[in-house]
Order: C-alpha cells, then sequence, then structure tokens
C-alpha cells in the first residue's frame, strides 16, 4: 500500500508549480530583444586588460577590458543603439550607447560628433581615439588604450559575454579518490 505524500510536500509542490507558471508568463511579458555584439575595433584587437569583478561595488576591481590602441584610431558600435551620453566627463571624452537589451556601453577616452540621441549600428564608426587630459590615468601603462565596459541594470559585466573571448566553465569528473 503507497504512503500519501505529507502536507507539507504536497504544500512545497503546489507552491512550486504556481512559481514556475507566474515567472513563465512574467518572462514572456519582459523579452528583451536579441542584439548581435562585435569588438569595437577593428581586427586585429589587441586586449590588453582583462574585467575583474571586484568584491562589492565599492571594491578594487577591473570594470571593463581594454584594448591597445593609437590616438587617432577608429572606435566603432559593438552593437545597435543610440548615443546616451557623448562628452567629456572630468578628464576625458567618452561616449556611451544604449542598447535595445537595455544595455549601456561606454567608451574611453573617445572623440566623437555625435549627439545623445543619434542613432547608431554595429560596426559604424562612432568616434576616434583621442588624447585625454594631463590628469587622466590611462589604463595601460606607457601605452593608449580605449577602455569598454558594459552594464546591465546598473550592474557592470564583462564585455566578453556578449563579443566572445570567454572560456567556458568545464566541469571536471572527480575520482572516487577524490570523494
Amino acid at each position: 500500500m503507497k504512503k500519501p505524500l505529507p502536507k507539507f510536500v504536497l504544500a512545497g509542490l503546489l507552491s512550486l508549480a504556481a512559481l514556475i507558471s507566474a515567472h513563465g508568463s512574467i518572462s514572456r511579458a519582459q523579452e528583451v530583444p536579441l542584439i548581435n555584439w562585435a569588438p569595437p575595433l577593428e581586427p586585429p584587437v589587441n586586449l590588453v586588460n582583462l574585467y575583474r569583478q571586484p568584491n562589492s561595488d565599492y571594491s578594487a576591481g577591473h570594470r571593463g577590458v581594454d584594448y591597445q590602441v593609437v590616438v587617432g584610431q577608429t572606435v566603432l558600435a559593438p552593437a545597435d543603439g543610440e548615443v546616451w551620453f557623448s562628452g567629456k566627463v572630468v578628464n576625458r571624452e567618452l561616449i556611451s550607447i544604449k542598447h535595445p537589451d537595455g544595455n549601456l556601453t561606454e567608451f574611453e577616452p573617445v572623440c566623437t560628433d555625435l549627439q545623445k540621441g543619434e542613432q547608431v549600428f554595429l560596426g559604424q564608426e562612432i568616434g576616434q581615439i583621442c588624447e585625454a587630459d594631463l590628469g587622466y590615468r590611462q589604463h595601460c601603462q606607457n601605452a593608449h588604450c580605449l577602455h569598454f565596459s558594459i552594464r546591465q541594470l546598473g550592474e557592470y559585466l564583462s564585455p566578453q559575454v556578449f563579443i566572445g573571448g570567454l572560456n567556458p566553465s568545464r566541469l571536471l569528473a572527480q575520482s572516487n579518490q577524490d570523494r
């Protein structure tokens, strides 16, 4: 004879079913467009500083990636979007682009003639590497670099998640001796 399920197990299963059902309708209502991404420079690119996730919002880290560049080099839109900001911040020129998926990309030091609200498209020239003010500390020692960052819902992510270059995680089997 089968034992009936305890009431708390049944209640848990019903709650789980309700959550799955609600999540399905929420995720369908908040679908984000899929967009193509590419590096912001013509190949070959020289990635010199990787993204380093900080431990907290105020901890040290590197909230973007850096490419070695030369002054005057063309910077390209990594995806379709709209210019969110272009101008000087403290001691360097920068441009930021809001993308249809809600992500915000930022590039510095980049000089541009584009203005807030202008549409840009994947691979379009958005500016050139320019000299920053004397007080600006380059991200690369003894070289010019393009700093490229991405924010999603206010949180920084590695641009490599979007443009490629991250090695996939791999699960390793454990031997019986390691258990």
